[in-house]
């Protein structure tokens, strides 16, 4: 409407909102604008430019706001679609958005606004990615371009945030590629990995305080257990985790190993959502790269600036199927995640979520063969949410645009099996579901893993003795079964496998000095702990253990004077980790002593 066709109480109301924009939002509180708008209209009236007569009608008409909406459907999309179409602007530019989709993908979110409101997130952003052309097919960077009060208009999809586990499939990955299997056994035990800063040792935790001693490698990626994934990324390396992190599109992991350390697969480092989605659509397509596009017949936006070869394989494709049958394994997560909620479906959805620290952001990514979605949730002042995790934040968003994207690709039916075509030369195997080891009849749970084929590993952690099956315990979880009541002392551990070997040494070396003098062997003396801001108080803690008392009697433990409790020589005193120099003490039973000074930072 052309200004001259405005009323004096529409000109002045308009007239009003420069002064302070955000706050005379008509849109937001009209009775504010109303009052500096019947102000404009008085000094027109002051300096002749209205007749009392018209003054009088202005402040007599009635004014209603209506909210106008935009014409465009994606904004962010569209600025980033212009962008890449490069200067000058062609006449017509042909993008690959599913208008369609994309509403759905905006009415699902303001569904969900009030719900993530009570969570104090205020920012959500989601991106929807066709696996075979590589094309974005949906492009939501804020839930609400309007949203002035809350940076509306950054594009979520595209700025930096820490993932969380949303990193872990990647950790996996990498395993995979260097020998390990879902059925690996892993150690979710107590454990201290050195950092590269000189004395300060890193103490993972998983998210419910519990240790759950072995767990194959199926159960610890899909049930996302912080521990496991530490051992595993101390096998293989951060170094190789980083290339393969930078391999499959993260352009933000610009560090060094040494600078992310063993929270690299905990998701202590920032990535972009598209990146991260274009990532898992590397695993989706059974380990093939393809460039991300948003213009129709453009290969290569100038969004992405080092990405790999167009087709080049990233990952063999056995270990994308391994990832991806995890993934999609609801059974095999119920453990941590229950069953029933937004990581189900009818149809096959490999998924993973995320929470960063202090939980300030949470993910949910995952794929079916046709599509990639995912989803963050958030705020971008980075104000901490409440009592929400990828699971309650980001995963009810998340179930309902694969709903919607499978719809539009038309693959809704009830389906059942692998969610990528298994490879030739893996085969189904018996497996313990203790050990990991090809099973035996000693075995009371057996799993069923697809494994290349080979000569059998029997597991030898279940024996016969006295007419009884009873686990032969390796060194690494004597101290965690016998915790658990679950130690048999008359069983020897094994020593088959090479890896453990060298525990099993240092046990016996340890054993022939054991009698000499107490000894404190966690925490290791000069040792610097971290606390950990995802996890709450009661789970921060520092499990107290000590050699060499013998069998008789008790550990007292004392921390700076103070009693914390006592122990049987084999148990541990769990101590809450404050903040500050402290200095561990134990005593045994017949007087001995010993003491280390820490660090909790």
């Amino acid at each position: 409407m052309p200004a001259a066709n405005l009323t004096a109480a529409q000109a002045s109301l308009l007239a009003a909102l420069p002064q302070r924009p955000s706050a005379l939002n008509p849109y937001r509180n009209l009775d504010r604008a109303l009052v500096r708008q019947r102000w404009v209209l008085g000094r027109m009236r002051d300096l002749g430019s209205l007749t009392p007569a018209e003054y009088e009608r202005a402040l007599a008409e009635r004014l209603r706001v209506v909210r106008h909406e935009s014409a465009f459907l994606a904004p962010h999309f569209v600025e980033r679609a212009l962008a890449a179409a490069g200067a000058p602007a062609p006449r017509r530019v042909e993008t690959t958005l599913d208008a369609a989709l994309q509403a759905e993908v905006v009415g699902i979110l303001a569904m969900h606004r009030r719900r993530l409101r009570e969570h104090g997130a205020h920012n959500a952003a989601v991106a929807v990615l066709d696996n075979r052309t590589g094309e974005w097919l949906a492009w939501e960077g804020s839930s609400d371009y309007l949203d002035v009060d809350h940076g509306g208009a950054i594009d979520g999809v595209v700025s930096p945030r820490q993932p969380g586990s949303a990193l872990k499939p990647f950790t996996y990955a990498l395993a995979f590629e260097q020998g390990f299997t879902p059925a690996s056994v892993l150690p979710d035990v107590p454990a201290h990995f050195p950092t590269a800063q000189a004395g300060v040792q890193y103490s993972p935790r998983n998210y419910d305080g519990v240790f759950r001693g072995p767990m194959r490698a199926r159960a610890a990626l899909a049930g996302s257990e912080n521990v496991p994934a530490v051992w595993v990324l101390s096998r293989t390396g951060v170094p190789d985790l980083l290339r393969l992190l930078r391999r499959v599109g993260l352009t933000t992991l610009d560090h060094t190993p040494d600078h992310y350390g063993y929270a690299l697969t905990m998701g202590d480092a920032e990535v972009r959502l598209d990146e991260l989605v274009a990532a898992y659509a590397v695993i989706a397509r059974g380990g093939i790269w393809r460039t991300p596009t948003m213009l129709r017949g453009v290969r290569r936006d100038a969004a992405l600036p080092d990405v790999p070869a167009e087709g080049e394989r990233i990952l063999e494709e056995r270990t994308s199927f391994w990832v991806a049958d995890v993934l999609s394994d609801g059974d095999a997560r119920a453990f941590a995640f229950g069953s029933g909620g937004s990581l189900d479906f009818p149809f096959p959805v490999a998924a993973k979520t995320g929470t960063s620290q202090s939980y300030h952001d949470n993910w949910t990514v995952g794929f079916t063969r046709e599509v990639t979605v995912g989803v963050w949730v958030g705020n971008f002042d980075r104000s901490p949410l409440r009592n929400s995790s990828g699971v309650t934040g980001a995963a009810p968003i998340f179930h309902d645009v694969m709903q919607a994207a499978q719809r539009r690709a038309g693959s809704v039916a009830p389906l059942r099996g692998e969610l990528l075509d298994r490879p030739a030369d893996l085969h189904p195997r018996s497996v313990c579901a203790l050990s990991g080891r090809d099973a035996t009849s000693l075995c009371p749970r057996v799993h069923t893993e697809w494994l290349p084929g080979g000569r059998p590993s029997p597991c030898r952690w279940h024996q016969q003795t006295r007419g009884r099956t009873v686990v032969a315990w390796p060194p690494a979880y004597r101290a965690w079964a016998s915790r658990h009541g679950l130690l048999d002392a008359s069983v020897p551990p094994p020593v088959s496998d090479p890896d453990r070997r060298h525990e099993v040494d240092a046990r016996r070396k340890a054993s022939t000095t054991a009698t000499a003098a107490l000894q404190i062997v966690n925490p290791p003396a000069g040792a610097v702990y971290l606390r950990d801001p995802t996890l709450r108080d009661e789970f921060q803690t520092l499990p107290l253990r000590a050699m060499g008392a013998g069998r008789g009697g008790s550990l007292r433990w004392s921390v700076d004077g103070r009693l914390i409790g006592e122990a049987p020589p084999d148990g541990a005193v769990e101590w809450p980790l404050a903040k500050g120099d402290h200095v561990v003490t134990v005593t045994d039973a017949r007087g001995r002593r010993d003491e280390a000074s820490i660090t909790v930072k």
